[in-house]
């Protein structure tokens, strides 16, 4: 009898826990600490020419930035657009504002620019054009175009498609991709990408 009264005792007791376990994967698969991966230390990266180079060495970056480069975006007006222009090399920055990693690049990238304005840089805020804006402005980023994604959906997509943020997608004036940097790449990973958002190439 008492047998009996304990096995409904544990099987309660451990519901609790596979709840717990549950939500820690299913946050973790969604990407709610937003600061997915911890950041890489800088130094020399492969030169990347083209999306067959990029393919070569990892087939799952090139069709991401792939991806990234064909992505349609809401912007601050509301309009659905193309996050990378058509005719014009771009970077294309998927960041989020609770992104620790992300503010560290655009502070890079503020640095750089010395006050220049970056029209090269179209940026992907997770949460929205607005606050993607707001932050763009508090890192002292000037000339960036801020979208985000076009509606919930494509949010949730975004979020589960992406490795983490930030996430940089350059692209050639013919729409062609030539690099991806997945991750914070330091001031000297982003030294080529910032020559692209200048346009001084």
């Amino acid at each position: 009898m008492d047998e009996e009264r304990v096995e409904p005792v544990r099987r309660r007791r451990i519901w609790p826990v596979l709840l717990a376990v549950g939500v820690v994967i299913v946050a973790f698969r969604a990407g709610l600490g937003v600061d997915h991966r911890p950041a890489r230390a800088p130094g020399p990266r492969q030169a990347m020419g083209t999306t067959d180079s990029i393919a070569a060495i990892d087939p799952a970056l090139a069709g991401l930035g792939r991806s990234l480069a064909a992505l349609r975006v809401r912007n601050a007006e509301g309009e659905v657009v193309a996050a990378a222009p058509a005719g014009e090399a771009a970077v294309v920055m998927v960041s989020s504002i609770t992104c620790g990693y992300c503010e560290r690049s655009l502070r890079d990238l503020a640095a750089m620019a010395g006050g220049r304005p970056l029209p090269g840089l179209r940026v992907v805020t997770l949460e929205g054009a607005g606050p993607g804006a707001r932050m763009l402005d508090r890192m002292g980023v000037r000339g960036a175009v801020s979208t985000g994604p076009v509606g919930n959906s494509e949010q949730v997509l975004l979020t589960f498609r992406i490795p983490g943020t930030p996430v940089f997608a350059s692209v050639d004036s013919a729409g062609r991709l030539t690099d991806v940097v997945p991750g914070y790449p330091g001031p000297e990973g982003l030294a080529s990408l910032y020559r692209v958002m200048v346009r001084a190439q």
